[in-house]
This record gives structure tokens, C-alpha cells and sequence, in this order.
């Protein structure tokens, strides 16, 4: 009877994901290499591409992210929790190109998670024309590159002087980056994260059977994202899979709402406290609440291909690089449906407040570039709504 029943569950499941899959407006892609061009950068489009085969675009959510070569600790964590596809844009001017490939082919033949790192993640690599490298390997030449296991990998415990963008003080393109992964996702849904941010496991599934039960949220012209709330641990703290793990290290001080210690009107969600104190048992993904966004509310979210892209002009050394995106969302009047039992943790360490006076004083003068030139821009482009803030 029991095995009846099971059957009976994956039969309906198989339906409702049909249903999903016909209310999507979506076309299934390969991930196939190319090299394009993006604004002021080459780029090598699935220059290493996962071996998933064909993912159908209504059925999964593709984590979407970047980074340089240094960042590439993160990626076993990642997929170990995400188990879904990856779509990674890595930035890799001048001599960092070779270290970058490197650190790719150590990943996927001697990471103890290989397995998962060749079936799930899809590497990208851009680099500014200026800066191009001396040697750009073929890609069809990478299945012959062999690492030597025994060897740290590539990206272990390298310098920020090290970097080529470092030593010709080129500042850090991320919205570029962010652009370019989520250009590359081959699913409609997209998660477009930091990689040192790792979601809870099982998210992915999670979130297409709420979808599945509320075709509500699928079968509507409103414009919707849904944020997940963030939260930092101590550098000796295990990671939380479930809410329950959440709420008791919330609890100890072991974790704490993310960059409390750095910008908390950032990332501090609407009606956090009680998010947190709120216990689901059955701990299924669902739909908390639902808000516009409010003062500086800087959410990530699972969204789509379609919404607004990352405006381009805006480093990551300026700090304000997703907070311009943000008040897009708000101009067009996007509804903010956050997510229950499902959240984002940072790497293990707490992020303290800036102190680099060059950074400072960067973030300051682009904010008010951002106020005296972006405000306009953007009032143009999408209108004006009232509550939108920047």
C-alpha cells in the first residue's frame, strides 16, 4: 500500500510539473559554446559546460553567479547544497586566464565532489578587450589538460595582489559578470546569487512543487520575485540546512541576519523577527509574505531570465552595484513574495564594516553619481512610483 501511494505521489507530481512546464512561457536551449562579444569584454560562453544533458527551462532553477579565480573555493559547498544547475561567469583578464582554466580543471578532476561539479556547474570566462590573454586555449583542447591531484589547488590561499586586475588596477566588473551567467542560464528561473552565498538544500525542489500548488503565481501578468533572507555564521559554525538549525543558532549568536556589521537596511527583510520565530513543521517551501520594496531593501531573489539586468557601469569596488537594480524592480512595480523555510547562509566568517579609505571615498563619490545622474535616468526609463527609494 505504502508503495502504491508513493506511486501515486510521483504520478501527480509528474502532472502539476507539466502544468508548470505548459504555463511557462519559456524554449528549451543547449548549452553550447561561443564566443561572443559583451559590451567591452570577450567572452567564452560555456567554455566549460556541465554534462547534465538537456535541462528542460520550465522544470528547474539555474544559480546564477561570478567571481575571479580566487573565489573558486566556493563552488564544492555550492553545488553540494544546490544539486541544480550553475551557470558561473568568471572574470579572468591578462595572466589570470591561465590560472583561472587551472583552477577549473582542478575542480573537476580532483575536488572530492568532481561528480558534482562536472554534472551541475558551467563555467564561463570573460576578460576586458584590453586586456586580453596571451594564450586563449581551444576550447575542444580542455578534455586532454590533466592536473596533478597531489598538487594545492590553483585558487588556494591567493593574494588580491596577485591578481593581473590587481596589479594593473583594473576594478571588478560584477555586474558584467552577473549579466553574462544569467544570459547563460538554460531555465527560466533563476537564483542570481553571490558564490559565497549558499542556499539551503533542497530549495530547488521545494520551490517548484509551491509553484506547482499555486499556478496563481505562474498564471499572472503581476511582475514577481521571490527574495530569501540571509544570514551570516562564525567561522567555526556549521552551516544551517533547515530553519530549526536557523532558530537555535540565531538563538546562541552563532549566526546573525546578514551584514549586520556592514549595511543592515541593506538586507534587513521586512518582518524578519518574525520570519524567524514563525515554525512551519511540515518546513515546505511556501510564500511568507508578500511587499514592495521598501527604503533600501536589497534583496536576492529566485526571478527569471526576464527581469531587469545589472546596469554595467557599476564595480564591485563602488559598492552600490545591485542597489540601482533594486530600485528598477521598485519603478516597475515588482511584488516581493519572500520565501519560508528556505534562506541564503555567507560563507562562514562575519563580514565586518569597510575600512579601506580609497573604497570609502569611491563608494561616496559613485552614490552620488547614482543620485545626481542614475535617479534621472532610471525615472525616465521606467516612470516614477511612489515609496521607490535609492
Amino acid at each position: 500500500m505504502q508503495t502504491g501511494r508513493l506511486e501515486e505521489e510521483d504520478e501527480d507530481e509528474a502532472v502539476y510539473m507539466i502544468g508548470l512546464r505548459l504555463a511557462v512561457n519559456c524554449t528549451d536551449r543547449e548549452a553550447e559554446f561561443a564566443k561572443m562579444q559583451h559590451s567591452n569584454y570577450w567572452t567564452l560562453v560555456n567554455y566549460v559546460p556541465a554534462n547534465h544533458g538537456r535541462i528542460r527551462c520550465a522544470t528547474s532553477v539555474t544559480y546564477t553567479t561570478h567571481g575571479d579565480y580566487r573565489y573558486l573555493s566556493n563552488v564544492a559547498p555550492l553545488v553540494e547544497r544546490w544539486r541544480a544547475p550553475i551557470s558561473l561567469a568568471l572574470y579572468a583578464p591578462g595572466t589570470d586566464f591561465k590560472a583561472t582554466v587551472h583552477s577549473i580543471m582542478w575542480l573537476q578532476q580532483c575536488a572530492p565532489e568532481r561528480e558534482l561539479i562536472k554534472r551541475w556547474v558551467s563555467f564561463h570566462i570573460y576578460f576586458h578587450v584590453e586586456h586580453m590573454p596571451d594564450k586563449v586555449y581551444a576550447q575542444k583542447s580542455l578534455g586532454s589538460m590533466k592536473e596533478k591531484c597531489t598538487r594545492a589547488a590553483t585558487f588556494d590561499n591567493v593574494p588580491q595582489s596577485a591578481l593581473y586586475r590587481s596589479q594593473h588596477e583594473l576594478d571588478y566588473p560584477i555586474n558584467v559578470g552577473r549579466n553574462i551567467a544569467k544570459q547563460s542560464s538554460l531555465t527560466h528561473y533563476i537564483l542570481a546569487s553571490d558564490i559565497e552565498l549558499y542556499p539551503t538544500p533542497g530549495l530547488v525542489d521545494g520551490f517548484l512543487k509551491m509553484l506547482t500548488a499555486n499556478m496563481h503565481l505562474v498564471n499572472t501578468n503581476e511582475r514577481i520575485v521571490y527574495p530569501l533572507n540571509i544570514f551570516e555564521v562564525h567561522a567555526n559554525a556549521t552551516m544551517p540546512s533547515t530553519k530549526m538549525e536557523l532558530k537555535s543558532q540565531l538563538a546562541t549568536g552563532e549566526a546573525i541576519p546578514f551584514h549586520t556589521h556592514v549595511c543592515p537596511q541593506c538586507n534587513m527583510a521586512q518582518n524578519l523577527p518574525v520570519w524567524i520565530n514563525q515554525t512551519d513543521n511540515a518546513q515546505s517551501i511556501n510564500v511568507f509574505s508578500i511587499s514592495k520594496r521598501l527604503n533600501l531593501w536589497d534583496p536576492i531573489y529566485i526571478g527569471t531570465i526576464h527581469d531587469p539586468e545589472y546596469d554595467e557601469r557599476l564595480s564591485w569596488e563602488g559598492m552600490s552595484d545591485k542597489m540601482v537594480h533594486s530600485y528598477a524592480l521598485c519603478l516597475m512595480d515588482y511584488s516581493f513574495l519572500t520565501l519560508d523555510n528556505a534562506f541564503l547562509v555567507h560563507k562562514p566568517g562575519i563580514k565586518m564594516g569597510h575600512t579601506d579609505p580609497a573604497r570609502l571615498s569611491l563608494a561616496a563619490k559613485i552614490y552620488k553619481k547614482i543620485r545626481n545622474r542614475f535617479l534621472v535616468e532610471y525615472l525616465q526609463k521606467y516612470g516614477y512610483q511612489e515609496g521607490c527609494t535609492l
